[in-house]
């Protein structure tokens, strides 16, 4: 798998933007601006871990099927550039419960921890007092 073989030579290119480009140019439009280590964590984590890809294709498959109670607050962040679940074929809110709050951060990838740390942080502490 091509990410094994990038968990090796992923901390030395890391260093040149050429390679961070390839590596992070689609997943998050402030890829230049991402810190070197979280990069290198993200390819290690992909190459070491064996559930990463089963956990990725049953999360295209699965969707919310059962009711989920609205006493358990739920909620949901996009970036409004994620190109591995764009908005016109994966981002579909009808499925989502009633109840969830729905949040497309600006200039924020597939990964908003990364691209909008603080606006996703303040959301998880908001959903987080929800749930007390």
């Amino acid at each position: 798998m091509m990410a094994k073989g990038l968990n090796k030579v992923a901390p030395k290119t890391l260093n040149f933007n050429w390679s961070k480009k390839i590596g992070f140019e689609t997943v998050s439009p402030r890829w230049q601006s991402l810190d070197y280590q979280i990069c290198v964590d993200a390819v290690k984590a992909m190459a070491d871990s064996e559930g990463y890809f089963p956990a990725w294709d049953g999360m295209l498959k699965k969707r919310f099927d059962k009711p989920i109670s609205p006493k358990i607050p739920i909620t949901i962040i996009f970036g409004d550039t994620d190109h591995t679940l764009p908005a016109k074929t994966c981002q579909e809110r009808s499925l989502a419960p009633s109840h969830a709050k729905w949040i497309i951060l600006p200039e924020t990838g597939h990964a908003p921890m990364w691209d909008s740390t603080n606006e996703v942080l303040a959301e998880i502490l908001e959903t987080a007092k929800l749930a007390r």
